[in-house]
C-alpha cells in the first residue's frame, strides 16, 4: 500500500469509502473537500492492493471493504490511542459504561463509547466481553475523577486521533457513542 491510511486525509477517504461503496472521486471531493489528486492517489493504492477498483468517469467502487478494515486497523492500531486503563470496583458493563456517562455529564468533559460498547448501542448484540473502550476529550483528568477499585472491568479510555471522532458522537440510548462507521473500524482492530 503506498499511502498510508491513518494520515488524516487518507483516513477520511477510506472512511468515505466504507459508507459509500459506490461513488466518484468528484462527489468525495466535493463532500469532503479533499483534492483531487489526493484522492486520485488514495484510489490508486486501494486499486493496486485489490481493495477498489475504477470504473468510468472517475467511478470508485469498493470491492472489498474487510480488506479496507484489515488495512485500517494495522496501519491504525487502537492501541496506540490508549491514555489510561482502569478498573472500577464495578463488576458489570453495564454499570461501568453509567458510571462513566455519570462522570462526564458531571463534568462536562465529552465521551463517546466505541467498539464492543458502541456496537451494542446500534445492534442488538448479545455477547459481552469484559472491556469497554471509549474517546474523551479529557483522558487525564477523566482517569483521576474515576473511582478506582478491583472489579473484573476493563476500560480503556481513549484519546481521539482526528477531532471528527467526538465531533460525530451521537446520543444512542441515553449514551455519548462515535458514529458506525467508527465503531466498526475501532471493533475491527
Amino acid at each position: 500500500m503506498s499511502v498510508k491510511l491513518s494520515a488524516a486525509q487518507t483516513f477520511r477517504i477510506a472512511r468515505y469509502l466504507l459508507e459509500n461503496s459506490v461513488s466518484s472521486q468528484r462527489q468525495v471531493h466535493r463532500d469532503l473537500e479533499i483534492s483531487l489528486g489526493w484522492i486520485n492517489a488514495v484510489v490508486n493504492s486501494l486499486c493496486e492492493a485489490g481493495i477498489a477498483r475504477k470504473g468510468r468517469r472517475r467511478r470508485i467502487e469498493l470491492e472489498d471493504p474487510y480488506a479496507l478494515l484489515d488495512l485500517v486497523s494495522w496501519q491504525r492500531p487502537l492501541q496506540r490511542l490508549i491514555e489510561a486503563t482502569v478498573r472500577l470496583d464495578l463488576s458489570d458493563v453495564e454499570g461501568v459504561e453509567k458510571e462513566l456517562r455519570e462522570t462526564c455529564l458531571k463534568t462536562g468533559f465529552k465521551y463517546a463509547l466505541t467498539a464492543f460498547s458502541g456496537l451494542t448501542r446500534y445492534l442488538a448484540y448479545y455477547m459481552t466481553l469484559p472491556i469497554v473502550h471509549m474517546y474523551t476529550d479529557n483522558p487525564e483528568q477523566l482517569n483521576q475523577m474515576l473511582p478506582k477499585g478491583r472489579g473484573p472491568i476493563t476500560l480503556e479510555v481513549l484519546r481521539p486521533d482526528y477531532n471528527w471522532i467526538l465531533k460525530n458522537a451521537r446520543k444512542v440510548k441515553e449514551f455519548s457513542v462515535v458514529d458506525p462507521v467508527q465503531v466498526v473500524i475501532d471493533y475491527s482492530v
